[in-house]
């Protein structure tokens, strides 16, 4: 007795020939699009986004480095002002490590100097690494787009790499 749940179905058109007008009687199955991760759409739904936009001064030149993965991560840290208001004792900016993975930001940040005043778009990451003292992590901005608002005063733009 035939299976009552499939129905036997011309086999599909190709791209080398017409489909099997006169069926093959093979029952065939669809498969329906992949479907969304239930967090992912809880997310949109929730109105959750990780974008950021600062402005600071550059305090540590960008380095590059390769990783074990023969990846090449370059890393920097900006400075940001607070605004008077929201200054406390001893704290009147915020230290912010900047990283990328891009070659573009990478050829871009190699002409940044102490001093300079740059803008950075990206996302906030948090990585998690085991220390001889335990286990530890740093918040930093992951860059997307990277620009150099103003060079520092006094600075040229011949000056040679340090």
């Amino acid at each position: 007795m035939p299976d009552t749940t499939t129905t036997p179905v011309p086999a599909p058109a190709t791209a080398t020939g017409p489909a099997d007008s006169a069926g093959s009687g093979r029952a065939r199955t669809t498969a329906a699009p992949p479907a969304r991760s239930a967090a992912g759409r809880h997310e949109r739904e929730r109105g959750h986004r990780n974008e950021v936009v600062v402005a600071g001064r550059v305090t540590a030149e960008p380095y590059v480095r390769e990783l074990a993965s023969g990846d090449r991560l370059t890393t920097w840290r900006i400075s940001i002002s607070r605004a008077p208001a929201q200054q406390r004792p001893n704290q009147s900016a915020d230290p912010i490590t900047c990283v990328s993975f891009q070659e573009a930001i990478e050829e871009r940040t190699r002409e940044w100097r102490l001093g300079d005043v740059v803008q950075v778009s990206g996302a906030l990451r948090r990585r998690f690494w085991r220390s001889p003292k335990g286990s530890a992590s740093v918040v930093e901005i992951e860059a997307r787009a990277v620009r150099r608002i103003s060079r520092r005063p006094g600075s040229t733009a011949a000056e040679p790499a340090h």
